[in-house]
């Protein structure tokens, strides 16, 4: 292991705002019941799978059981609600209301319907929205309930929030939940002064990193990753087919979700080792250079959520610095690495 801890300064940020996380947190997840878990992330996005390997060590932290998880296409409504009773249902974070990712709106929308009398907490999320249309549309995602809390990951989603949802739409401000992770070491000295992640998709601006600079996005199929999951969509099936064994398959399913999130989050530390500084217009990785004490320069990405993100949490660590173009990005990550020791 070559990683070096966090300086006393950034140590004590995150301190703050872990503990900020967890009483947040605390205030809505009661300890000792059970909870459901939602919209586990089918997929190989690293940021996505910081936000639920941190949310399942806060609820193992809270003894808070996870009665039921299910991603967004194995969700069965009335196992979940036999399985939790009056217990909490969470949504992991994300960008999760709007139609920039339909189904995580979607599966709000039925389970607010279907579970009127249970508090329904969406975890650290970006509150953006296209559109006026998008906005009026997610306005209506949780109806009338009268229980529900979206807790807005910076203050500019905040405001968008309560500018959309009904009164009886609790919103709350508080950091991304990844800052519940604990230090995260590099286990290897790094291949390149500079390692650009570039997102390819619908929040990306398009990468313009030069051709002498390692560029790669950190959300492509892994089949090794696919066999550990395995476990979890055999006894997804299992679940439907034998709903008296619900209590022993949720088990089953929420550790092959826990062991598949942890693989993601250690290939994506892996990723990151390759390099001395990052540059990235994806949210997440400056997160995870923090939690690494690794030099990182985050861009713009379409819809200014990391800007926001960047504004309320990260720009007081010492080792994240932001860039409003590629060329400015490029000239702080080669001066930063040519001063950075490893």
């Amino acid at each position: 292991m070559t990683g070096t801890a966090l300086s006393p300064k950034d140590a004590a940020q995150k301190a703050q705002q872990a503990r900020a996380i967890r009483e947040c947190l605390d205030r809505y997840i009661p300890e000792g019941q059970p909870v459901a878990l939602l919209q586990f992330p089918f997929d190989f996005n690293v940021g996505n799978h910081m936000m639920w390997v941190a949310a399942m060590d806060y609820l193992k932290q809270r003894n808070a059981p996870i009665a039921y998880t299910a991603h967004g296409h194995n969700l069965d409504l009335q196992q979940m609600i036999r399985a939790v009773g009056d217990g909490t249902i969470l949504f992991s974070g994300g960008v999760t209301v709007s139609r920039l990712w339909p189904r995580h709106a979607e599966v709000k929308r039925i389970v607010a319907e279907a579970c009127p009398r249970n508090r329904l907490v969406s975890l650290p999320s970006t509150m953006l929205f296209v559109d006026d249309e998008d906005r009026r549309e997610a306005s209506t995602l949780f109806g009338n309930h009268r229980n529900a809390v979206l807790l807005a990951r910076d203050p500019v989603s905040a405001e968008s929030a309560r500018n959309v949802f009904p009164g009886n739409v609790h919103v709350e401000t508080v950091h991304d939940s990844a800052l519940l992770l604990p230090p995260q070491p590099r286990h290897a000295a790094p291949d390149h002064d500079v390692i650009w992640l570039a997102r390819d998709d619908i929040e990306g601006v398009g990468s313009l990193a030069p051709s002498d600079v390692e560029v790669f996005d950190w959300t492509h199929y892994d089949s090794a990753g696919m066999r550990i999951l395995f476990p979890g969509r055999f006894f997804s099936r299992v679940r439907q087919l034998a709903p008296t064994l619900r209590s022993i398959v949720n088990r089953q399913i929420a550790g092959s979700y826990d062991r598949f999130a942890r693989y993601v989050l250690a290939s994506g530390n892996r990723r990151l080792d390759t390099g001395k500084v990052l540059v990235t217009d994806r949210m997440h990785p400056h997160i995870l250079c923090a939690l690494r004490s690794q030099h990182s320069v985050l861009l713009p990405d379409r819809f200014g959520k990391n800007r926001a993100v960047y504004e309320y949490t990260g720009r007081n660590y010492s080792t994240v610095h932001w860039a409003d173009t590629y060329e400015e990005a490029l000239e702080i990550a080669r001066t930063v690495a040519r001063s950075t020791p490893v």
